[in-house]
């Protein structure tokens, strides 16, 4: 996590305030899994994005 910094943060701001919610309810495996991919595919998104930008 240490990739995002800066503006992206902000984008990501909004889900991650949707995906922490649930947290306080008891952990479902599904849908921890469905979290997880959703942030490697938000992650892996701006990455991408930045490698693009840049060159």
């Amino acid at each position: 996590m240490t990739l995002i910094r800066g503006p992206p943060q902000r984008a990501i701001h909004g889900p991650v305030r949707l995906v922490r919610r649930p947290a306080s309810h008891p952990p479902d495996q599904r849908h921890d899994s469905a979290v997880t991919y959703v942030a490697i595919g938000v992650v892996s998104a701006i990455v991408v994005k930045k490698r693009f930008y840049v060159q």
